[in-house]
């Protein structure tokens, strides 16, 4: 497993020095693809190679815009959208394009909550979108990865092993986001949805987020909070232990910080709960 961060990539092979240093400072050995759409055929190949020259693994890139919106155009154009994104990828040898479901919601925001998302029509669609997206394309690296959300039916660990063998396409799998799969029932053991998620779908992971969670008291319903690693529930012992046994390139991500003294805080951590569990993050030097 390689560690990286989403503050951290080069915008184009100028700023690969400095990268390098920043990486080596914090041990990492990942990094999230540069813009791909402002980018030229030409200039994604030679990132990709300077990368791989510098012992890099570019991770993963997102394509956040919603694939469930009610309006057929739109949906066609994000499709669209994917589908050159996933192209790009492979062209830079990107290990893959995440996306959420998404949602029916008239704000047209793909985290908003409707009561279609969890039924069998939007399974039925969403499995249309993704068909859609995979349609024809040869991809050698790149994989169509999805991030687990609460507002849909891709959230718990049976169901998205269900889905991702419908699709049953040698591309797509699962975009692991433990802590965005943690319900009522599992808060207090997640030690047991972390073993579930990856008896069933470890072969299926080919990305991972590295967050934690703790629930705010002080609000009067129920309120649960993005925390810094080790201040919330998630059990992170078991959670690398089980991330080692996959494969050594498998890009792990901190993400929604604001500071690079934040990813710092939380890179070392990392680091230090890895040597308790007896395990490692390969670095890039």
């Amino acid at each position: 497993m390689r560690l990286g961060g989403h503050f951290h990539h080069a915008g184009d092979i100028s700023g690969f020095d400095k990268l390098c240093e920043d990486m080596d400072t914090h041990g990492l050995g990942c990094v999230s693809a540069p813009d791909l759409m402002s980018m030229t055929d030409d200039e994604i190949v030679a990132y990709g190679e300077e990368a791989r020259k510098r012992n890099i693994v570019i991770g993963e890139t997102g394509m956040w815009a919603n694939l469930m919106t009610a309006n057929a155009d739109d949906q066609t154009e994000r499709i669209a959208m994917a589908r050159d994104m996933l192209v790009k990828s492979d062209l830079m040898g990107c290990h893959s394009v995440v996306t959420l479901v998404g949602s029916k919601h008239p704000s047209d925001h793909s985290l908003a909550m409707h009561e279609f998302m969890k039924t069998q029509g939007a399974k039925d669609e969403f499995y249309d979108v993704v068909m859609r997206i995979l349609d024809g394309l040869d991809l050698k690296t790149t994989k169509y990865i999805i991030e687990p959300w609460h507002n849909t039916f891709f959230y718990k660990p049976v169901d998205i092993k269900e889905f991702i063998d419908r699709v049953d396409h040698p591309a797509f799998g699962l975009h692991l986001d433990q802590m965005n799969m943690v319900s009522q029932d599992d808060f207090f053991d997640t030690t047991s949805l972390i073993d579930t998620t990856f008896d069933l779908l470890s072969d299926k992971v080919f990305s991972v987020h590295l967050k934690d969670i703790r629930e705010d008291y002080t609000h009067m319903f129920l309120k649960w909070d993005e925390v810094y690693i080790g201040d919330g529930v998630m059990d992170y012992d078991r959670y690398l232990k089980r991330l080692a046994e996959l494969p050594e390139d498998l890009p792990c991500y901190c993400e929604h910080m604001s500071l690079e003294t934040e990813f710092a805080l939380c890179f070392a951590r990392l680091h230090h709960l890895a040597g308790k569990a007896g395990v490692a993050f390969k670095r890039r030097a």
